[in-house]
């Protein structure tokens, strides 16, 4: 923790911070002074400005600056977190290239991989693997059944490097939803600050009561995700409205004996009807309740998957 504590408190050289940072009017608490400067240095409590008129510098603590300048100052500061995050991060002891169990700070059980030799300067893609609800418990480890572990293999990192994160819904009576739901969004929100995940290219599949929660979790959240994928699942037509802009691919056996295919044809249906032309359905002939296995290695999937990108007002990009 006192590493990661001086890592925030980092200084940026001159010469990189006039890379990263153009020229900005800075603004003072009070609003009464404004000028334009090269910022040169920052940290977690004080920058160092050169006034543009005279080319003076001088040190200014952040709580000098308006909200808007120590916003932006917080936000380099969250990308430098970010650029080290797989080294020096609260969550690089995690990113080992094997699955590492761990315990979110709301209580949220969670497995994670991650490649430790990821460019952290870039940003990566995250998938989030929903189980189904006989994967359900507190052992932190039947969640992985049925997960995409495909996409951790060393060829399809090659071709579509990604984190994967596969969270354990405490109780099958609980499902998919309420603070389960809440708890894993701010997991989420903790490993892109965290992390170089890329937070235009978050993506949700899940498999049966993961296929529901796949269509729930759009719904309550659809700001969040670039595509969803749920299988052998179902979804409320009342939220087709919401749904439809959000890029889908549903896949459900028509053998299916645990959970009837009409659950997904009228879905999508009502989500078609209600526009989404992003809404596509592929039916598996013959195919029963355990699709995972024909699902996720599908290269076509992988493809049209990672090709998904949603516009993110402060992406890191």
């Amino acid at each position: 923790m006192k590493a990661f504590c001086c890592f925030l408190s980092v200084i940026l050289s001159f010469s990189e911070a006039q890379a990263a940072t153009p020229p900005r009017e800075w603004t003072s608490s009070d609003g009464k002074s404004k000028f334009m400067g090269d910022l040169i240095e920052f940290s977690d409590k004080e920058v160092k400005i050169r006034r543009r008129t005279d080319f003076n510098q001088f040190r200014l603590p952040l709580d000098r600056l308006s909200k808007a300048d120590r916003d932006y100052i917080q936000g380099l500061l969250r990308e430098r977190r970010r650029d080290g995050g797989l080294k020096e991060g609260i969550y690089s002891g995690k990113v080992t290239g094997q699955f590492v169990k761990g315990v979110s700070k709301q209580g949220l059980n969670y497995q994670i991989w991650g490649n430790p030799k990821l460019d952290g300067t870039k940003r990566h893609p995250i998938v989030i693997w929903l189980h189904g609800s006989g994967q359900s418990g507190d052992d932190n480890e039947s969640q992985l059944g049925g997960a995409p572990r495909i996409l951790t293999t060393e060829d399809n990192q090659a071709a579509h490097p990604c984190f994967l994160l596969a969270p354990q819904c405490p109780s099958a009576d609980i499902g998919w939803k309420n603070e389960v739901v809440d708890k894993l969004l701010a997991l989420i929100a903790d490993l892109t600050d965290h992390l170089p995940i890329d937070e235009g290219r978050i993506y949700l599949t899940g498999s049966s009561m993961g296929g529901f929660g796949t269509f729930g979790i759009a719904a309550k959240y659809p700001q969040v995700f670039a595509a969803c994928v749920p299988l052998c699942g179902g979804g409320d037509v009342k939220n087709a409205g919401i749904l439809k802009d959000i890029p889908f691919w549903v896949f459900h056996g028509d053998k299916d004996d645990m959970v009837p295919v009409e659950r997904s044809r009228v879905i999508v249906e009502a989500v078609k009807a209600a526009g989404g032309e992003l809404m596509s359905y592929t039916e598996l002939e013959g195919a029963g309740h355990g699709i995972t296995g024909i699902v996720y290695p599908r290269t076509d999937l992988h493809e049209w998957l990672f090709k998904q990108k949603k516009s993110v007002g402060a992406s890191a990009d």
